[in-house]
């Protein structure tokens, strides 16, 4: 395949100077981005400012587009930014992250095969200043919904390794197969999971996603607007399990549902527990509670389940409508 054009996607919101510091970044890509995309909320005067600003300055200027969002939210920019896309490749990152040098090269390299659909990458968190970072990577969905490690190489691509829970700051897609594949359901809270639903949606139309372990950025947390980490925020707890329960209703089969009911259901993790999870933190004194635990985990997955029950009774109103329309043509 020849050398796919290859944008950047920034989704931010009220980030003025880290969106600046990763604007000016892009400078110094051995391969730089054929488009870049600002997606960022219409009434976010200062971080519109910043942009003006960098483009005032930048050489890049020219490959600049604004994508305006105007609903709340983590998917809204995603879904405008992808929207304004006009590359064969968006390249979605953090707003408060920094690319390696060969960020950019390695993506539009890995999209040279047709069959890729997406590419997950590495994130270097920097959270305390005079601490190496963790390093984080994408993980792979088992059978029954747990998201565990990576898998192995690609045939013939060895530096490819099998992946589909990708990390939202750092990920990659070909344009026409994300592009309807972000589902707004998952936009509460944090819209925690949404990565892996978009990778598994990619996949449903027939292409492969990978980790590429060399495609990576320096991350450098910026305060959050909300409180996302799981166990500790009751909200962000409940969306977990009810993104989580959503997921997996729309992408496993019969037998990973079960899997997922038994394993979920009764086990659970410490954050977002289980049943029998539940009851053995209280024994080894682990800190759970029924309010901020177990009650917002129960009703996610609940909510989950009728969430998905929702959808799908709305397509099948939707394919009725269509049939009687035919009908009486």
């Amino acid at each position: 395949m020849n050398r796919p054009t290859v944008a950047v996607l920034i989704p931010t919101y009220n980030r003025p100077l880290q969106v600046s510091k990763l604007l000016h970044a892009l400078s110094g890509q051995e391969r730089l981005p054929d488009q870049v995309i600002v997606a960022v909320r219409h009434d976010d005067d200062l971080t519109k400012r910043a942009v003006d600003l960098w483009a005032s300055l930048s050489p890049l200027a020219a490959r600049l587009t604004r994508a305006a969002v105007y609903e709340k939210g983590h998917l809204p920019p995603l879904i405008a930014g992808a929207e304004a896309c006009t590359c064969d490749v968006v390249c979605i990152i953090d707003d408060d992250a920094i690319p390696v040098a060969g960020w950019l090269k390695h993506l539009g390299d890995d999209f040279r095969d047709p069959e890729i659909g997406g590419i997950a990458g590495k994130v270097l968190n920097h959270v305390e200043p005079n601490a190496p970072p963790v390093v984080m990577e994408p993980g792979r969905f088992s059978w029954f919904g747990r998201s565990g490690a990576y898998g192995g190489p690609s045939p013939g691509t060895p530096h490819l390794l099998e992946a589909d829970c990708p990390l939202g700051g750092n990920m990659a897609y070909r344009t026409q197969a994300v592009q309807q594949a972000i589902d707004m359901v998952l936009n509460g809270g944090s819209a925690i999971s949404y990565e892996t639903d978009i990778a598994l949606n990619v996949k449903k139309k027939g292409y492969k996603t990978y980790y590429d372990p060399r495609v990576v950025i320096d991350h450098y947390p910026a305060p959050r607007h909300i409180d996302v980490r799981r166990g500790w925020n009751a909200d962000e707890c409940y969306m977990y399990a009810h993104n989580l329960t959503y997921i997996c209703m729309k992408h496993l089969g019969w037998y990973g549902k079960i899997g997922f009911f038994i394993y979920f259901f009764l086990g659970g993790t410490w954050g977002c527990p289980g049943v029998a999870t539940y009851i053995l933190g209280m024994c080894l004194g682990r800190g759970l509670t029924l309010r901020d635990h177990l009650l917002p985990a129960m009703r996610g997955r609940l909510e989950g389940l009728k969430t998905f029950r929702q959808k799908i009774a709305e397509k099948k109103a939707v394919v009725q409508g269509n049939a009687c329309l035919d009908s009486t043509e």
